[in-house]
């Protein structure tokens, strides 16, 4: 009986290893992408403004908007790195909240870009 709780244990504990490397990895992935994501609006941005497509009001909010996923997309690297090293649980809420904070302002993002050029960015997060 003690062999068979032994090993439940140590399989409850290797599953929660493999839910966190996901976590990890998965986050990383989103965050990789969304880097490119990120530079590709502001590129795009700039080549509507060329264009003319984009008024001063526009470029405004959109780098407003801009710089609030920045914010949040380096408060999602930032609790993703801490919680890398601890594993807490504490710590992997904090990456919960800050990928839907980061979620939530790319998709302000990409609104707004493909309110001047429709299809020009995918609003989901991570996601090319």
């Amino acid at each position: 009986m003690r062999t068979k709780i032994k090993l439940f244990m140590i399989m409850v504990v290797l599953m929660s290893f493999v839910a966190c490397a996901g976590l990890i990895k998965n986050t990383y992935v989103a965050l990789s992408v969304s880097k490119v994501s990120y530079d590709k609006a502001m590129l795009s941005v700039a080549d509507f403004q060329k264009q003319g497509l984009v008024t001063t009001q526009q470029r405004e909010e959109i780098n407003k908007v801009a710089k609030i996923f920045k914010e949040a997309h380096n408060t999602l690297v930032d609790a993703l790195e801490v919680y890398a090293r601890t594993g807490a649980t504490v710590d992997k809420e904090k990456v919960i909240t800050a990928m839907s904070l980061a979620t939530s302002k790319w998709s302000q993002v990409a609104k707004l870009i493909n309110t001047i050029k429709p299809g020009t960015l995918n609003p989901v997060f991570g996601k090319e």
